[in-house]
C-alpha cells in the first residue's frame, strides 16, 4: 500500500521558488523618488545658474586737501576778509540810502524809511519760511536789492546836496533888506518866471522848491554864491546886488539848466 504522504508530496509541486532561480534573478533597481511639488520631505529643486554681475572697478583715489592751506584759508584770510566785506557793504548801504532820504525830503524820507523796513522784514520773513531755499538764490536776491540801492544813490547824489547858502567863506551883508524876490523851482525843471526884477542894495531871495532839490546860481558879475535848497523847502538868503546890472540865475544840478531852470534878474 502505497505511503499517502509521499504521494501528497509528489503530487503538489513546491510553490516557493528554487533558491538558485532566486539568487541568479538580477534585482530590479528602484525608480527615483520624485519629491512631491512643495514637499518637505523631497529634494530641494536646483536653481538655474544665473550670470554673474560684473565687478565695478575701484574708485580712483583723489589727492587729499592741503592741510596748510586749509589753515590759512580758515584761520588767516576768512577771519579778514569777512568783517572788511561786511564793512564795506554796510558803509555802501548807508550811504547810497542816505543820499535817496536826503534827496525825497522829509515827507519822502519818511515813506522810503517805511518802505524799506517792510521790504527787509518780508523779505526775512520769506527766506525763513522757505528753508529749501539755495543759497545761491539768496545771493542773487541780495544782490539784486544791492544793484538798486547802488544806482538808486548815484542818481540821487546829485539832489542830495545839503541845504546851506553858499559856499564857505561867503559872507551875507549885515544890514535890513530892501526888497525880497522869491524864486520857485518847479517839478517840471522850470522857474515860475522867466524874469524877475529886484531893487538894487541888500535883497532877501527866498528860493522855494516846489518839487525836488534845486539849486540857485548866479552868474558873474553877481554874487558867487549858490543856494542848495532841498525837497519841498524854502531857504532864504541876503545877497547885495548892484544897481543897473543884468543876472542870469539858474540850477546847477546837471541837466536842470539845459531843461529850462533859467531866468533874468534885472537890479533896477
Amino acid at each position: 500500500m502505497p505511503d499517502d504522504d509521499a504521494t501528497t508530496g509528489d503530487d503538489q509541486p513546491d510553490a516557493s521558488p528554487p533558491a538558485e532561480a532566486t539568487a541568479e534573478r538580477p534585482a530590479e533597481e528602484a525608480p527615483a523618488a520624485t519629491p512631491a511639488p512643495g514637499g518637505d520631505g523631497g529634494a530641494p529643486a536646483t536653481e538655474p545658474n544665473r550670470e554673474e554681475a560684473p565687478e565695478e572697478p575701484a574708485p580712483a583715489l583723489t589727492a587729499g586737501a592741503d592741510p596748510m592751506r586749509e589753515l590759512r584759508w580758515t584761520r588767516l584770510v576768512l577771519p579778514v576778509l569777512l568783517p572788511v566785506g561786511a564793512a564795506v557793504m554796510i558803509a555802501v548801504f548807508v550811504l547810497n540810502v542816505s543820499r535817496i532820504f536826503l534827496a525825497a525830503g522829509s515827507t519822502g524820507s519818511i515813506v522810503l524809511g517805511v518802505a524799506l523796513i517792510v521790504l527787509i522784514l518780508g523779505g526775512a520773513a520769506g527766506i525763513s519760511a522757505a528753508p529749501r531755499l539755495r543759497t545761491s538764490s539768496i545771493v542773487m536776491m541780495v544782490s539784486g536789492v544791492f544793484i538798486v540801492v547802488i544806482s538808486a544813490g548815484l542818481v540821487a547824489a546829485p539832489a542830495s546836496v545839503e541845504q546851506k547858502a553858499g559856499p564857505s567863506g561867503y559872507v551875507p551883508p549885515k544890514g535890513p533888506a530892501v526888497g525880497t524876490v522869491e524864486v520857485d523851482a518847479l517839478g517840471s525843471l522850470t522857474f515860475d518866471k522867466k524874469a524877475y526884477t529886484a531893487p538894487a542894495g541888500i535883497v532877501q531871495i527866498n528860493y522855494v522848491s516846489k518839487d525836488g532839490p534845486h539849486n540857485l546860481s548866479f552868474d558873474p558879475p553877481g554874487p558867487q554864491i549858490n543856494l542848495n535848497v532841498g525837497a519841498n523847502a524854502t531857504l532864504s538868503q541876503k545877497v547885495l546886488l548892484k544897481a543897473g546890472t543884468t543876472y542870469v540865475i539858474y540850477c546847477n544840478l546837471p541837466g536842470h539848466r539845459a531843461a529850462g531852470m533859467e531866468a533874468t534878474l534885472t537890479v533896477q
